[in-house]
């Protein structure tokens, strides 16, 4: 039988990175979550696609700068009790089945907090973007200042060196 895509389910080397194959789950975010940490439902959902077909399993929306970007998803954030440790754990559950970790690293701009559970904290940030603006529902946004830009930067060269978790970006 001529297969269409003979290589699909054949090993790839990019790097020094092995996947086992050459599917790769695309970033998907996980839902219980009101610290920033990566709660034991989506550990389960993400560990659920490693033990399946996927050679990578990214996990979802990362935030790099707390300072300026206090959205509902997951951060790598010292100052948060457990942030590490569930990544850590989490990192675990998807390589225990052959499958590379991925982390999606993002910074929501001027759409910060707009999804978070919190709403009281919600209503107390501020949004930042590239200019002084309204957005369409009425939300004030302040610009970034170019000192605050690099920080941003910054700290995704920080994150992603987070080598404590052994995700590969």
């Amino acid at each position: 039988m001529k297969r269409k895509f003979p290589h699909l389910c054949s090993p790839i080397t990019v790097g020094r990175v092995t996947f086992k194959n050459r599917i790769f789950s695309a970033p998907m975010g996980g839902t219980d979550t009101n610290d920033g940490c990566i709660g034991p439902k989506s550990t389960a959902f993400y560990e659920l696609r490693g033990k399946g077909v996927a050679g990578a399993v990214t996990v979802s929306e990362c935030m790099v700068h707390p300072k300026t970007d206090g959205s509902h998803a997951y951060h790598l954030d010292t100052t948060i009790l457990n942030s590490l440790a569930s990544a850590t754990y989490t990192t675990d559950a998807i390589r225990r089945h052959g499958a590379i970790a991925s982390l999606e690293l993002s910074h929501s701009g001027m759409y910060a907090g707009t999804y978070m559970t919190d709403k009281s904290k919600q209503k107390s940030m501020h949004q930042w973007g590239l200019d002084d603006t309204v957005r369409p529902d009425g939300v004030k946004v302040k610009a970034l200042t170019e000192d605050m830009i690099k920080e941003i930067v910054e700290a995704y060269g920080q994150q992603s060196l987070q080598k404590e978790q052994d995700f590969r970006c």
